[in-house]
């Protein structure tokens, strides 16, 4: 009962300390993944194939070296545990990385600001994986309840919120009326950059001696004479897990153009202006806030599989609805939609912020669960190899959605080459190679959809399942309810 109780104060202490690191992580990430490829495309001039190659090598270098530090960190034994020295090396590497490629210079030749892409994104990539994989691991064996599991991921939502909000609100003060500004992005990326090492390091500093105090398994643990490759192998074999990343890595190709595409379809396809498009933004908040606080509630009780599923659907069919109207205005000159390019006094200006209210509601509760399912199955996954291998698991989850989405990435500079988007092309052709970009990725997800659908109603851990585990395991953190 004594241990029971001390790992019960133990989670309701440092919940929010774990948490909190994600608003800078928010921030930083955000960041990277709507402006990188803008940035050096529009901004400092390279050709949009080799922006997307850059970054694409990047992630793929990536993915391959998640496996290996996560594993690594999963056999480590420290003063400060597993997880804490590759958090506390890995959160300079990844603050420094966002510092040069937004702030250094090799050159202004194609060949130098290539060179320069790939050689500070691999340094900005590889650091994120020493810090994140082990951040991530840190919470899944601190809190290992089915239910609690989904606060746990709320919580770390909350903050990312937060440090979204934070970026946001400084790139619509700095943009102004004009998103190409150089001076912009290296201001906000010390801003991006402050944020993340105040929170990590606060984090990081705070819970240094957590691990000593975790709770420990009652059978044999084999975790250390357990490799990366003898794992990987293992965790295939895992049903669940097996069929919960081959559907969701598809949806990382979609995902990765969106993201990458995120930035001109602003600037070309709904002719937002910076400060316009983050109060649109600032305005999707309340959405994304009461899902996230509420999420721990509304999931109560609910089969994590069935909750997905539902909810995949709803994005699904609700998410591209606005896009797919303005893509029929634009090609048969109907007027579906409220007319575009009229700033935040119009229509469509409140059509597009209740719907981006909603949709990221639907998104963050909707993240909240796929990363609790995967969370749910190391227990899974230690019942049957004797190995706690959260490093694993949690980087091998990223690996495949990774590589596909560096193809993603890839395959957004081969089509803004495809398409004519040039620097020295006229605002029409851009507007118009952007529509053209809307229309295929629109298609790619309805194609992709159904495909990843089938395999994540594959997953089989349940309430019931896990719970057996962690009463097999000798657990009793299961049973701790985390206010």
């Amino acid at each position: 009962m004594g241990n029971f109780q001390a790992m019960q104060d133990l989670q309701k202490k440092y919940l929010n300390t774990f948490a909190v690191s994600s608003a800078g992580g928010g921030a930083s990430e955000a960041f990277l993944s709507m402006f990188l490829l803008y940035f050096y495309n529009q901004v400092l001039g390279l050709d949009p194939f080799l922006c997307g190659l850059g970054i694409a090598l990047s992630l793929f270098v990536d993915a391959f070296t998640d496996p290996m530090i996560g594993g690594i960190s999963d056999r480590s034994s420290t003063r400060y545990g597993r997880r804490i020295p590759y958090m506390a090396f890995g959160l300079f590497g990844f603050a420094l990385g966002i510092f040069l490629l937004f702030n250094a210079r090799l050159g202004s030749s194609q060949f130098a600001l290539f060179t320069q892409l790939l050689l500070f994104i691999i340094v900005t990539r590889i650091s994120s994986t020493m810090f994140f994989i082990p951040r991530a691991s840190l919470g899944v064996e601190m809190i290992k309840g089915y239910e609690q599991r989904n606060l746990l991921h709320a919580r770390d939502n909350n903050f990312g919120i937060l440090g979204t909000v934070i970026f946001y609100s400084s790139i619509a003060i700095i943009f102004g009326s004009n998103w190409n500004q150089k001076d912009g992005y290296e201001a906000v990326s010390f801003i991006v950059i402050s944020l993340f090492l105040i929170t990590s390091l606060f984090s990081v500093f705070r819970l240094r001696n957590i691990e000593s105090q975790f709770e420990k398994t009652t059978v044999i643990d084999e975790t250390r004479q357990t490799g990366v490759i003898k794992g990987l192998f293992a965790l295939w074999k895992n049903d669940s897990w097996r069929n919960l990343i081959i559907g969701t890595s598809l949806f990382g190709i979609v995902g990765s153009l969106s993201s990458v595409f995120s930035i001109y379809m602003i600037n070309f396809f709904w002719l937002w202006l910076p400060d316009e498009f983050t109060l649109i933004l600032a305005l999707s908040v309340p959405g994304a806030m009461i899902a996230a606080l509420s999420a721990n509630k509304l999931l109560k009780n609910k089969d994590k599989k069935r909750t997905v599923l539902v909810l995949t659907c709803i994005m699904i069919s609700i998410g591209p609805s606005l896009t797919i109207l303005r893509i029929i205005d634009i090609k048969f000159g109907t007027n579906i939609l409220p007319e575009v390019g009229l700033g935040i006094y119009s229509m469509l200006f409140i059509l597009v912020a209740l719907h981006s209210s909603f949709m990221a509601g639907v998104r963050i509760i909707n993240g909240i669960v796929f990363s609790s399912m995967f969370s749910d199955v190391v227990e899974d996954h230690q019942k049957n190899t004797h190995a706690r291998s959260e490093g694993l698991i949690i980087s091998v989850n990223g690996l495949s959605g990774k590589i596909l989405g560096g193809v993603g990435i890839l395959l957004s500079g081969v089509l803004l080459s495809l398409v004519g988007f040039g620097e020295e092309s006229s605002i029409e052709e851009k507007r118009e190679a952007v529509t053209s970009l809307a229309i295929f990725s629109t298609a790619l997800l309805f194609i992709i959809a159904p495909i990843s659908l089938f395999f994540i109603s594959k997953y089989k851990i349940n309430k019931s399942i896990h719970e057996g585990n962690l009463q097999d395991l000798g657990y009793q953190t299961g049973r701790v309810e985390v206010q």
